[in-house]
């Protein structure tokens, strides 16, 4: 037997069909855009953690550098200062004034044991009152 031919006839666009597909056009515009926004939000927080990280890594590197520097720059004055002061020790010998003798002390001279000291009174003059 022979099959019958289906033919297909080209839908007909109603106004329903067309508000339909505005409809989901909408809520597929809608997702898009919530997507979007979370993936924004997302990037945003991924951002600011690589730039933390990043100034916590340039922080560390600053402070290892002067670090570092400080203790190249104290062991060069330390030899600094050292080699200083060998070269000026024989100079600051030369010139080195020589130490002062002391002068021998002397003690009291003995007084005569029945002198007795008294002490000189003070004459106070008494005021008149005013009445």
């Amino acid at each position: 037997m022979a099959r019958k031919k289906i033919t297909r006839t080209a839908p007909n666009a109603t106004p329903r069909h067309l508000w339909l597909a505005g409809l989901g056009l909408a809520v597929i515009a809608k997702r898009q855009t919530v997507a979007a926004a979370a993936q924004t939000v997302d990037r945003v927080g991924q951002s600011r953690r690589q730039a933390i990280a990043a100034v916590g890594q340039a922080q560390s590197k600053l402070i290892e550098t002067a670090d570092e520097l400080r203790g190249r720059i104290e062991n060069g004055v330390a030899l600094a200062g050292r080699n200083l002061e060998s070269a000026l020790s024989p100079l600051v010998a030369r010139f080195r004034p020589a130490k002062a003798k002391r002068a021998v002390r002397r003690g009291r001279k003995p007084g005569s044991k029945n002198v007795r000291r008294t002490t000189a009174k003070k004459v106070t003059a008494k005021r008149a009152r005013k009445a």
